[in-house]
């Protein structure tokens, strides 16, 4: 398989070099930037704002609706500085310009405490930054995208920041913030709330594989690792909260993209005279990787992304928002070699719809959101033995009905105040069926009694969640300022179904390039709609996070900042099995990083019977080195994060978090030679993290599993790999192209994972299968 991989690799690099050379002749037409500058928290549009293209004497201001435009640019990767009287000036890095379509920047500036009259430029290349909470992370699309390892993945760029532990698991995606699990991270698109954007999601989690979400219509990530505030809800541990882009209004465009997992292509173009589109549809391609590995299956999937925007006015705008996500996976059951391999995988086909609006209208001192959307998401798993019978299906649907009003009005003195209400009606249709006995990951049969689990459930349950809350952010000083809110939230389908909570964040700013950050809050999350399926767990309780930050901020120089930041969490509330069901050792939010079924013995599911005796804590901190693109055209971090976490189950017993990885250390960044060449790379280190052994089946010499006794006994080594990137641009009249070439670990470490039991070798394999992984892509832009 190295062969192979070696083999595919020289052969990519022969054609990068060819096309290189052989298109170096053609010339390097105009492009152009445009763009929008608001004020960050009213949305007001400010027009005057001044524009500069760093480097040049290029630039504009923007125009009474806050509209900016700078033309005849040679294609390149820009920074543009954005000033205005009484704010605090703006630094945008990664503008990459091509003749294909406009870049389009969309600019929100924060206000400055000092007197209106005054201006202070300086770079401000971290201004986000030291404005934003605790725990936040900015990201350009064009960062994600040339990310080494990523796959152009939102999700999976995320996955590498600090505060994230590793899956030892290929192809998986799951964010595993600070201790927490796959199921206490919240997703936002336009200020739309979706479950989960990844392909082949785990039921009860907001994890899977890939994220369906078409990198190329992002504006702008915000990542927070915690002391998020009230207007964010029912998740304990994160929030992922994405703004697209605009579609080009002056013509019809697009782009086609293949790479060696996916081939799609993109349209965007005007909706009317003040409307505009953005459309793709994206087929998966992973044949050549899974028949190389020697796998006897191949995961498919499809998606759709469609995103309009239509202006009534300038302070009155109606976003739609509209994804589709299709999965399945096909199987060669052609040979028994095939059919025992397979039948360690659940069959995994999932149907996710996303659809909704979002209405805002700029008030002048503040602004009013309306949102309203559908989420569906339709399971259909499966798992069959060697000779094709099937001993477990489920066949479920969860559709959420959500309406939320959100608003925001400025105060006097540098204050403004937050205030919201959401609305959910969930119907949830979940019918599961298991045979007399099932196969655990040892391969011996269980019955299903003896797992507290019944043989069938169906429900039909219909219910709601309400939340309303208020956050009052003031900024007291040059030197201090403070958020402070008050949020409940009702679960109606719990017994216990009203949770009031509340946080505080203060920032604490003695000189310009110091500040000192701090969050305390309460965070409750329900349950998972999985779990209640089992009629006696309607008695649980929603699960409770209480959790402290503190943190400080150096900038050592206007591009390269210092960042330190300490956590405790404390857990309270979760669910955990039983006595009676002989699973009181197990912890659901400490389950989950996987597909499920057979190779982690049903766990995640939560079928059994649950009760919210769970306790837990995790600790620690991260250190962050980073260094903006600026005029010194490299960019990079270095980041090292110590983490702790541990959970007790109703059996009184602690252990370790499952994601309980202790040292983390990530180096990455790239290097922008000119408009036409680029290079990154990524290397990661981190220590190894719990597993529960796995042992031969007894009737071929092993020994029984020894549960509780054994469960996250044992820890993986140590691992570490080495990703790099080489992006090559190309720019004609009216078009674009990039070829990118992405090689994965090119050293080749076999990363140890949870081990499994190979039922055709009759061995345990806890080494990833994959190793080496180049991929060629090629993106044509028009």
């Amino acid at each position: 398989m190295v062969d192979f991989r070696w083999q595919a690799m020289r052969t990519i690099v022969f054609v990068m070099l060819l096309l290189s050379f052989s298109l170096a002749a053609f010339g390097q037409p105009a492009g152009r930037i445009e763009g929008r500058v608001i004020d960050a928290r009213s949305k007001e549009p400010l027009a005057g704002a001044n524009v500069l293209v760093v480097g040049t004497s290029l630039g504009a201001s923007a125009d009474v609706e806050g509209l900016f435009a700078i033309p005849n640019l040679a294609p390149g990767t820009y920074l543009l500085r954005f000033s205005f009287v009484g704010y605090e000036s703006l630094t945008k890095t990664d503008v990459v310009v091509t003749a294909a379509r406009p870049a389009i920047v969309n600019v929100q500036m924060v206000e400055s405490f000092l007197q209106r009259q005054e201006v202070v430029v300086t770079p401000g290349y971290f201004t986000e930054a030291f404005e934003s909470p605790v725990s936040s992370t900015q990201l350009a699309a064009e960062e994600i995208r040339r990310f080494p390892g990523g796959f152009e993945d939102i999700v999976r760029t995320a996955a590498a920041l600090p505060g994230v532990a590793v899956v030892n698991q290929g192809g998986r995606n799951d964010l595993l913030v600070r201790g927490g699990g796959p199921s206490e991270n919240l997703y936002l698109i336009n200020n739309i709330e979706v479950p989960n954007i990844n392909h082949f999601g785990t039921q009860g989690s907001s994890s899977g594989a890939l994220s369906f979400v078409n990198l190329d219509f992002i504006d702008r990530v915000e990542f927070s690792t915690g002391g998020f505030g009230v207007r964010y809800g029912d998740k304990l541990s994160s929030v992922l909260a994405l703004d697209t882009r605009p579609g080009r209004r002056d013509r019809l465009g697009g782009e086609a993209t293949i790479s060696a997992t996916q081939f799609g292509l993109n349209l965007e173009g005007p909706l009317s005279r003040r409307g505009d589109f953005l459309f793709s549809a994206r087929q998966s391609y992973l044949d050549l990787i899974f028949k190389a590995a020697g796998l006897p299956f191949i995961p498919v999937y499809t998606d759709f992304n469609f995103i309009a925007d239509l202006d009534f006015s300038p302070r009155s705008k109606l976003s739609f928002l509209g994804l589709a996500a299709l999965d399945r996976v096909d199987r060669d059951q052609s040979s028994l070699e095939n059919r025992v391999t397979n039948a360690g995988i659940l069959d995994n086909t999932q149907n996710q719809i996303i659809a909704g609006a979002n209405w805002r209208r700029v008030l002048g001192r503040g602004f009013f959101d309306l949102t309203a959307n559908l989420n569906y998401n339709g399971f259909r798993f499966s798992q069959i033995d060697e000779f094709d019978r099937e001993y477990f299906n489920s066949r479920a649907d969860e559709t959420e009905l959500n309406v939320k009003l959100t608003s925001y009005l400025g105060l006097k003195r540098g204050g403004g105040l937050y205030a919201g209400l959401a609305l959910k009606n969930i119907i949830n249709d979940n019918t599961t069926v298991f045979a007399d006995t099932v196969y655990d990951r040892s391969g011996r049969r269980v019955p299903v009694g003896s797992l507290g689990i019944p043989a069938a459930n169906v429900i039909d349950l219909t219910t709601q969640k309400y939340a309303a809350y208020a956050e009052w952010e003031q900024k007291l000083s040059p030197w201090f300022n403070f958020n402070l809110g008050l949020r409940g939230d009702v679960y109606a389908f719990l017994d216990e179904s009203f949770y009031p909570s509340a946080r505080l964040a203060v920032g604490f700013k003695p000189a310009e390039n110091v500040k000192f950050k701090g969050s305390l809050g309460r965070y409750y999350q329900s349950p998972s709609y999985v779990w209640v399926v089992n009629p006696v767990n309607r008695t649980l309780q929603a699960l409770r996070n209480d959790a402290a930050i503190f943190g400080m901020e150096y900038l050592l120089r206007p591009d390269v900042n210092f960042s330190i930041e300490s956590y405790y969490k404390r857990y309270r509330d979760l669910p955990t099995g039983t006595v009676a069901g002989r699973t009181d050792y197990l912890v659901l939010t400490n389950t989950g990083v996987g597909y499920g079924g057979r190779e982690d013995d049903f766990q995640s599911f939560g079928y059994f019977p649950l009760v919210s005796q769970g306790r837990g804590r995790a600790y620690g901190f991260e250190v962050l080195l980073q260094k903006r693109f600026s005029e010194v055209p490299c960019y990079g971090q270095i980041s090292l994060g110590y983490n702790q976490s541990e959970y007790t189950a109703a059996n009184g017993v602690s252990y370790p978090g499952q994601f309980d990885q202790r040292w983390i250390f990530n180096l990455s960044g790239g290097y922008v030679f000119n408009s036409k060449w680029e290079f990154s790379s990524k290397f990661r280190f981190y220590t190894g993290a719990p597993f529960t052994p796995v042992y031969l089946p007894a009737q071929n010499g092993g020994e029984i599993q020894n549960l509780p006794e054994e469960y996250l006994s044992r820890r993986l080594a140590a691992g570490h790999h080495l990703d790099v990137r080489v992006d090559r641009r190309f720019n004609f009249s009216g078009w674009a192209m990039i070829l990118f070439l992405d090689i994965q670990n090119i050293y080749n470490n076999r990363v140890q994972r949870r081990p499994s039991y190979d039922f055709w070798e009759n061995r345990i394999d806890d080494r990833d299968d994959l190793g080496l992984l180049p991929s060629l892509g090629i993106s044509a832009e028009f």
